[in-house]
Parts: C-alpha cells; structure tokens; sequence
C-alpha cells in the first residue's frame, strides 16, 4: 500500500500557475518520496508511477473536492467551524465555475483512482482519493503534542494562534512554518527522518523536508515550497493514520455535499461529533 498526500495548488490565482506537491508514505508511515507538478496530468501520472506493482492507494487530496454551492460556504466548513477547526471554504462562484480540484478527480479516475468520502480501514485492495485539511489536521496535532485530550476541547482548539503559514513576512512565515516542521518530526507514526532524500530544496522531487534549514534567509517562493511538502506530509498522514485505524479519525460529511477526513481520537470525536448531531451533518 501507498498512502499520498497531495497539497493541491486549487485556490484562485494558484490553479495551473503554482506547482502542486505530492508526498508519499508506505505502510510504516515513511516518507519515501515526493514530487512537485503543476497540471492535474502530471499529478494523476505521478501518482501512478508511485502506486506501479503496488496493492492499493490511498490519497489525501488538501483541497475542496466536492463544491455542490453556488455561493456561501459548506455544511462541512460550518460544522467544523464551530468545532474551532479549520475546513475549505469553498463556492462554485470563487471558480468561475472551473474548479481545479475536479479536474484533479478526472485524471485520477483515468489512473483508476476513485473518489470517496471513507477510505476502508486495514483494506489493500482500494484505489480512492479523499477530502482532507492540512490546517485542520495540524491543529489536531498541536492538541495532542500538548496533552489537551480533556476539559474543553473547543475552548482549547480556539485559544490556539493561527500560524501565519501563508501570509506575513518571511520571519513571520518562517518560524510558523518551522513550528510545524517541529510538530512532525515529533508525531507518531510518521517517521519524518529519511536517508533516501534530498537536503536540495531546488530539486523538483525527493526533498527531505527533516534537513531543511527553514528561516527567514529563504525567498516566499522556498517558503511555498517548503510548506507545500509541510501540507503534503500533513495530507498522507492523515489517510494513513486513518488506515491504521489507530489513534482516532473520523469523517465529516458526505461525498456529495462535501467531506473531509481528520484525526480525531476519544473526546475530539466525540466533540466533533455532537456539533454533526446539532447540525444534521453526517459523520463517521
């Protein structure tokens, strides 16, 4: 099995003008190869080139795959909203119409990988891609490295600064972006050291995102590319961890009116789950 993470460059003014990253992780939870392209081809290609020989995939796509609204927001941003938890906001009107993420679903199809809102735990034989947010996902880990598993969980998940990862100037970016490197490295289950990559942030594939020096020396574009592989890595362990079925996930959603995976274990998901009953929002 393969589990992909991708940090799809989806939202208006990055469609087809920004690459996108694709992280890979096997069954252990290693990082063992990633790439950056720019056109939903060379994604899809990617991506299978990856999977050759393999028994299954699974691919964390960061990015709003199912857009049914016109205009306003997801019920899935709503109910995750209240849960202090960050989720796509996402309108058909923000695209024109044209919404990147869905070409990124056609090509995958033709690779023979499907769209899904539940990736099967323990099961080698599916080829699917789902909804997941790095934000969201970051967040989760934030909690758990710093023990927060009781008491008000959405009191705690709102007192959390936002980390400026996008916006703001280079040490500003910088050390966020670094913060996050830092949760990684320490995150179970993903063994974010690797001896088979790259230190050479100017390679197109195969960079060690463990033996970046992330400071306010690097130009935005290296901070983008940078946080690019960050929100890959955040994707694929997001599906793995849900894969492993260990830990704690759930899904927020359903596949048609737009879903997202996340880690959520014991009061989290319980937490999460009492918003989806107030909301008439599906989960899992």
């Amino acid at each position: 099995m393969r589990f992909i993470g991708c940090a799809l460059a989806w939202r208006p003014g990055e469609a087809k003008e920004k690459p996108s990253c694709l992280v890979v992780l096997d069954e252990r939870g290693s990082i063992i190869a990633n790439s950056f392209a720019e056109s939903p081809q060379e994604l899809a290609s990617a991506a299978e080139g990856y999977t050759s020989n393999r028994r299954g995939v699974v691919v964390g796509a960061d990015a709003p795959l199912a857009v049914p609204n016109e205009r306003g927001t997801r019920p899935v941003h709503r109910v995750l909203a209240k849960a202090a938890l960050p989720a796509h906001s996402a309108s058909r009107n923000m695209f024109d119409g044209e919404i990147y993420a869905e070409e990124f679903l056609q090509e995958l199809e033709e690779v023979g990988i499907q769209y899904t809102d539940y990736p099967f735990p323990r099961d080698r034989g599916q080829w699917v891609v789902t909804e997941v947010d790095s934000s969201a996902t970051l967040k989760v880990l934030s909690l758990e490295r710093n023990g927060k598993n009781d008491g008000d969980l959405v009191e705690a998940l709102r007192a959390m600064p936002e980390p400026k990862l996008r916006k703001g100037n280079k040490e500003v970016r910088a050390a966020a972006i670094k913060s996050a490197v830092d949760i990684l490295w320490n995150t179970p289950g993903l063994r974010l050291r690797t001896g088979n990559l790259s230190a050479d942030l100017s390679l197109s594939e195969n960079v060690d995102l463990s033996k970046l020096d992330v400071d306010a020396s690097l130009s935005h574009a290296d901070l983008d590319k940078v946080l690019s592989l960050v929100e890959g890595t955040l994707a694929a362990y997001t599906v793995h961890r849900h894969w492993k079925g260990r830990d704690g996930s759930m899904v927020v959603g359903t596949g048609d009116m737009g879903s997202v995976l996340l880690p959520a274990g014991g009061a989290l998901h319980e937490r999460i789950a009492e918003e989806c009953r107030t909301a008439k929002v599906p989960y899992v």
